[in-house]
């Protein structure tokens, strides 16, 4: 019996070791997460095209070769987030995050039924704007509803070998992230 309780005894001050680390290592995890880094490369409403390298490798180990990646960082308090994209890539996904990371939307063309990208990002006031009356310019774009007035938009395109290389870089070349004014 005296083993059995020894054994349990040390048990919960193992687990109690495990919790502090954890405790302590929160702050440098949350300083080095993906959603961080992308603070640091982008600023509100401005596209990034990453590259495949290590700089990149390290804050997103999961980065596919054969697919081109942009982000575009986007703060709702200008107004509504606008991504669109035109072109004839072999396909895109486009995911939409928040400000701590946490994907709420996505699509690719499949879903949108054309290789064009044309998104609008919006919290609760503006969704019930757009829908009381659509302006004409967004009357054909993906809506996305978000309480979050900051985050993230990431669009990635499948370039299976390096003769669509120029097909997807015209691609990217056209991407654009803005405010848009709805409320007029």
């Amino acid at each position: 019996m005296s083993r059995f309780i020894l054994a349990v005894f040390a048990g919960l001050i193992g687990a109690a070791i495990l919790h502090l680390a954890i405790i302590f290592m929160l702050p440098w995890l949350s300083e080095n997460s993906s959603a961080a880094y992308i603070q640091t490369i982008a600023a509100p409403f401005e596209t990034v095209v990453l590259k495949n390298d290590v700089s990149t490798e390290q804050h997103n180990p999961h980065m596919d070769p054969l697919f081109e990646t942009a982000l575009c960082r986007y703060d709702l308090s200008e107004g509504a987030a606008r991504f669109s994209a035109s072109g004839h890539p072999l396909y895109w996904s486009l995911s939409v995050y928040d400000a701590s990371g946490t994907v709420f939307f996505s699509a690719n063309d499949r879903i949108a039924d054309s290789t064009n990208v044309d998104l609008v990002i919006a919290n609760k006031q503006q969704l019930r704007f757009v829908r009381e009356n659509t302006p004409d310019e967004i009357s054909q774009a993906i809506i996305a509803p978000t309480d979050s007035n900051m985050g993230f938009v990431l669009l990635r395109v499948f370039s299976p070998d390096a003769s669509w290389k120029p097909v997807v870089e015209d691609y990217l070349s056209t991407i654009q992230c803005q405010a848009i004014d709805i409320q007029r």
